[in-house]
């Protein structure tokens, strides 16, 4: 009878109102939900005449749900301060995979598994543009973004250095200004690299730079002696000389009882290293040290054997260095660095005690603005600032996502290395993805292939890392629709009531 069927059709699509505004409300929270809403239209109508100027006479059919319409509008942006977070701001999906099927996804609340890859709460990849060697590659094929979690970055040897310094025109002939910057090797130990400036004459100036190595001991206990070596490494023109920070020495059995100490005496450039064993077993037998014993051996250590004997301090070696690490500096009359005329190129030491490669090193005289770094002006020498770019190695410490999605992991020896991109994907039609629930979406026929890209490009929107994008969720419309729904629900109940009692009416009219 469709006088119980309209009311039933407007129950029945009241009914998905109420549940759709239902499952907005549960869903408040949830991290980047997008709200629905609910549009009817009216069933056929079935003319059942015409009036006498032929106007058709329609009796309608009640009504259906028409469509649910998602609303995309960006969420408020929660910052969370995780570094795994990620909201997106603007147009655009973030895109995830299974291994086999892409879908799209406003949800940022990014982990990472055991491997470090980036992964949704359901555990499907977060997908981006691979970095070699820091720098992204947005033309390669889409992979999952991994953070290098429980590595270590590798050390990098200083090969440019540079300094802003002053130099005191007025300062007395053969009197020196040092200058230290810190310089690391091929396998990341750390240097004083020394420039030492010393004028030579009216705006000329002579540098010198040096590299100070320090040799550590290694020790070994014997069942009834030590042995301690200092590895001064193979002959080749290296000099050592004692650190006279740290002032190395030698204490062993006296003669008469007790303990002796000796100092041990500075290396004298270009001696060799027998030479130096025979001052330093001289200066035991001057101190009283009594059965101790030093030679050099062929590997280039200094062996100090003894019974019950303790040394402390270190010892400093010179590193062999080129051609290039001495040389001239000539300024003009206004103090402008006049010569050279462009950065010190060939800068090398060679014999590192570590085992390192040699260090070949340019001194950046001038900037990247042509301007020279250094100047003669009538005031005391100074050196505002150094810069290189060596490091030492690193453990992993944490990562960023950038506003363009760039991934940026951080290590505890201060460097920064790119390890990815997230990518973003949006389609034509927005209201023809399909829901899969986990703030999951799939492309359609009807939404239209994925265009893919990054933050910026064909309108795609822009990432606030440490931060979720909220539920588009509008409580005071929702409670407004709810009432809407309920008061429609309730005509309809009535509708239904009323005609079951005028068909009650007509039964007992029959009787």
């Amino acid at each position: 009878m469709p006088s119980f069927y309209i009311p039933l059709s407007g129950l029945n699509s009241d009914s998905t109102a109420l549940n759709t505004i239902a499952n907005n409300l549960a869903n408040m929270n949830t991290t980047g939900f997008k709200s629905q809403s609910v549009n009817f239209s009216d069933l056929f109508h079935q003319q059942v005449g015409s009036t006498g100027s032929g106007d058709p006479i329609q009796l309608g059919s009640g009504t259906k749900v028409a469509s649910i319409v998602t609303n995309f509008t960006t969420g408020s942006s929660n910052s969370t301060g995780a570094d795994t977070d990620v909201a997106l701001q603007g147009d655009g999906f973030f895109l995830v995979s299974d291994g086999s099927t892409q879908l799209l996804t406003r949800a940022g609340d990014f982990s990472t598994d055991s491997s470090g890859k980036l992964i949704t709460t359901n555990g499907l990849s977060v997908m981006g543009y691979p970095s070699v060697n820091g720098v992204v590659n947005t033309k390669s094929p889409l992979t999952p973004i991994v953070i290098p979690k429980n590595q270590v970055q590798p050390p990098e040897a200083t090969t440019t250095f540079s300094m802003n310094a002053t130099l005191d025109s007025s300062s007395a002939v053969g009197s020196s200004v040092p200058a230290t910057v810190q310089v690391y090797d091929s396998l990341g130990k750390k240097y004083d690299a020394t420039v030492t400036y010393t004028k030579v004459g009216t705006n000329a100036w002579s540098y010198t730079v040096s590299l100070s190595d320090t040799l550590q001991a290694v020790t070994s206990t014997l069942p009834a002696a030590t042995t301690i070596n200092y590895n001064f490494g193979a002959a080749g023109g290296k000099v050592a000389t004692v650190d006279p920070s740290t002032n190395l020495t030698i204490t062993g059995g006296a003669v008469g009882g007790g303990t002796a100490t000796t100092s041990a005496p500075a290396l004298v450039p270009g001696e060799t290293l027998a030479q130096y064993a025979q001052a330093l077993n001289d200066a035991l037998a001057t101190a009283g040290v009594a059965g101790v014993s030093v030679s050099s051996t062929a590997a280039g250590q200094l062996s100090i054997v003894g019974a019950h004997i303790s040394t402390s301090g270190s010892v400093v070696q010179t590193p062999i260095a080129s051609a290039a690490a001495n040389g001239s500096l000539t300024f003009d009359a206004s103090g402008n660095l006049v010569g050279p005329a462009a950065d010190v190129s060939g800068i090398t030491f060679a014999g590192l005690s570590d085992g390192a490669a040699t260090m070949n090193m340019t001194w950046n005289l001038f900037g990247a603005d042509g301007k020279a770094n250094i100047s003669q002006v009538n005031q005391t020498s100074a050196v505002a600032s150094t810069k290189q770019d060596g490091y030492a190695s690193g453990a992993y410490s944490g990562f960023s996502i950038g506003s363009d999605g760039t991934v940026t992991a951080s290590f505890k020896n201060g460097q920064k290395l790119n390890v990815g991109q997230l990518a973003l994907g949006n389609v034509a039609n927005l209201q023809g993805l399909e829901a899969l629930g986990d703030g999951d979406y799939a492309a359609t026929m009807a939404s239209g292939t994925v265009t893919v890209g990054t933050s910026g490009i064909s309108g795609l929107g822009s990432m606030e890392g440490g931060a979720l994008e909220a539920s588009n969720v509008n409580i005071s419309a929702e409670f407004s629709n709810l009432i809407i729904a309920q008061r429609s629900f309730e005509a309809n109940s009535k509708a239904v009531t009323t005609f079951d009692t005028v068909t009650q009416e007509t039964i007992n009219m029959i009787r």
